[in-house]
């Protein structure tokens, strides 16, 4: 079973919705998206979870994003425990924001 990473399922929505543009619309919007939210989980305090919702100027776009930040054996992992684009559930469970990183 082939597992798709946060930046791969995010782009996947983002090709459904811009079509032939998806490609270049996701170079921009998901750094954006996964950077702020990380800021997003910086500031939270370890194991609480936090929320944070965005959406893109053409309001085509509406995402969701849920997380927490843990304290692992490398240092700090930032996990996003849910995301919802425009009412479809993208995410349900855990994944790494970054992963390989941590």
């Amino acid at each position: 079973m082939n597992i798709m990473n946060i930046h791969e399922i995010l782009q996947k929505q983002i090709d459904k919705i811009y079509g032939i543009n998806g490609k270049s619309t996701g170079r921009v919007l998901i750094p954006a998206f996964l950077g702020d939210f990380r800021k997003v989980l910086e500031q939270s305090d370890l194991g609480v979870m936090a929320s944070e919702e965005y959406m893109t100027e053409d309001k085509k776009m509406h995402l969701i994003f849920k997380g927490q930040r843990r304290m692992s054996a490398t240092g700090y992992d930032f996990v996003v425990t849910s995301c919802v684009c425009n009412g479809e559930e993208l995410i349900s469970g855990e994944v790494s924001l970054f992963p390989g990183i941590m």
